[in-house]
């Protein structure tokens, strides 16, 4: 895989990244505008009680630091950068997942147990474990695809 390919994948992941803000603040404007009675309680109990500090890390951690270092080209061409990137927003996906769901279990305030961590990392695990072995079993390449090596020695768009 070449820094043409990685940029590609940067500038997706980049795109992503917009796309998931976009209809997380979308959801937000359209439910806490129209005043629904039966939404809004779910915004108040995440701004109140300790999970303010997990809004904020979700708004800076899984937008804003994200979207300024995937602006540099020089980041989405480094592999090692750009893999702890993507590392990164899935560990803040995750938490993002959390603040949507444990407040509902957690009414008296942000309370971090030990099933809150152990759960994700053994569903997490599971699925990687099913991943790897179904990845085992197929060609990463396409197999007697004519247009492979076209693709290979892409380098300009």
């Amino acid at each position: 895989i070449t820094h043409h390919h990685l940029h590609d994948l940067g500038k997706l992941l980049f795109a992503f990244l917009m796309l998931h803000a976009y209809l997380s603040f979308s959801q937000f404007l359209i439910i806490w505008s129209a005043n629904l009675a039966e939404e809004i309680p779910h915004y108040l109990v995440r701004w109140d009680s300790g999970y303010q500090y997990v809004s904020l890390f979700i708004i800076l951690g899984h937008f804003a630091l994200p979207y300024v270092l995937l602006l540099s080209r020089d980041i989405k061409r480094d592999y090692k950068r750009l893999r702890l990137i993507a590392t990164w927003i899935l560990f803040a996906r995750v938490v993002d997942y959390y603040w949507h769901v444990a407040p509902e279990f957690h009414n008296e305030g942000l309370d971090v147990g030990i099933l809150d961590v152990a759960t994700p990392i053994a569903i997490g695990g599971v699925f990687l474990a099913l991943f790897a072995a179904n990845l085992k079993q197929f060609s990463l390449l396409p197999v007697n695809d004519p247009g492979l090596p076209k693709a290979i020695a892409h380098h300009v768009h």
